[in-house]
C-alpha cells in the first residue's frame, strides 16, 4: 500500500519549473540539436537537375577563334597550319639498265593548310579533312652504270633535291585533343632524274598516320621516268623537331650521305 501511494504522489506531482538565466537566455535541451524530422529538412529543388552537366570543351592548343585556326593541327581545329620536317630512308630503284637499285634517305620540311569544311558548315565535329601542300627535300645521289661493249662506265651524284606538291585527305579516327588520323597524299613531284641533272615532272603518293599535328610516320613514293624512289619515315612539327632533324642532317653530312 506504502509502494502505491509514493508512485501516485511521483506521477501527480507538478514538473519542476526550469529557473531562466540571469542573463534572459534560455538554454537549449540536451537533446534539442539531435532533433531530425521532415520539417527540419531543406527544402526539394523545384526544377529537375541532373548529376552531372555538360563541360564547355577547351579551346585547341595553340589556336585561335576557339578552333577556327590551329598552328597545330587537332581534332577540333576548324583549319590548321601544317610546319613540319621529316627523315626517311628507303630504296632507289632505276630502270634495269640503268643501274643498280641503291639505298636512298633525305630530309624534307613540308608546309600547308588543312580545313575542315563540314565543321564550318554544321558547326559540329566532322572527321574528314581536306587541304595543299608542299614540301623540298634533300637526299642523297644516284649510281648509273653504262655498258657498252666492253666498256664500262659509271656516274654518280652527291645529292638529288627535290619539289613536290599535292592535294591531303585527312579522315580523323578520334575526338580526343590529340588523337590518331590517317592523311593520303597525292600529288606531283619535281627532281632530277638520276645522273642527268635535268629536273623532270613524276608522281608523288604518300600515306601517313599521325598523333595531332604533333608527329607522324610514314610511306612515300616518288615515281619519274626510270627513277623510282620510296622510302619510310617520320615527322614532327617544326616546334618539337628542330633538334631531331638537326641532329639527323648532322650524322648523314659527316656520314658521307650528303
Amino acid at each position: 500500500m506504502t509502494l502505491l501511494l509514493a508512485s501516485f504522489l511521483l506521477v501527480a506531482a507538478p514538473p519542476a519549473e526550469v529557473e531562466a538565466p540571469a542573463d534572459g537566455v534560455v538554454a537549449k535541451s540536451a537533446d534539442e540539436d539531435g532533433d531530425y524530422g521532415p520539417f527540419f529538412e531543406a527544402d526539394a529543388p523545384t526544377d529537375t537537375a541532373f548529376p552531372t552537366q555538360g563541360r564547355k570543351r577547351k579551346a585547341p592548343l595553340l589556336s585561335v577563334g576557339g578552333g577556327a585556326f590551329c598552328f597545330v593541327d587537332g581534332s577540333h581545329c576548324k583549319a590548321s597550319l601544317i610546319a613540319d620536317a621529316s627523315v626517311a630512308a628507303g630504296i632507289r630503284a632505276p630502270a634495269s639498265n640503268k643501274g643498280p637499285d641503291v639505298p636512298y634517305a633525305h630530309f624534307a620540311f613540308r608546309g600547308g593548310m588543312v580545313i575542315r569544311p563540314l565543321m564550318f558548315k554544321r558547326h559540329a565535329w566532322h572527321p574528314w579533312g581536306v587541304g595543299v601542300v608542299g614540301n623540298w627535300s634533300l637526299g642523297t645521289g644516284a649510281v648509273v652504270v653504262d655498258a657498252s661493249g666492253e666498256d664500262l662506265q659509271k656516274a654518280e651524284t652527291e645529292q638529288t633535291p627535290s619539289m613536290r606538291i599535292g592535294l591531303v585527305n585527312q579522315i580523323w579516327l578520334s575526338q580526343r585533343p590529340h588523337a590518331p588520323h590517317i592523311d593520303i597524299t597525292l600529288g606531283g613531284v619535281r627532281s632530277p632524274v638520276l645522273t642527268s641533272g635535268v629536273p623532270l615532272i613524276g608522281t608523288h603518293a604518300e600515306i601517313a598516320f599521325g598523333w595531332g599535328g604533333w608527329g607522324a610516320v610514314f610511306a612515300s613514293g616518288d615515281f619519274l621516268d626510270q627513277d623510282t624512289r620510296v622510302g619510310f619515315g617520320f615527322r614532327a612539327h617544326g616546334v618539337a623537331a628542330g633538334p631531331i632533324i638537326a641532329l639527323a642532317i648532322l650524322g648523314a653530312a659527316l656520314g658521307g650521305a650528303l
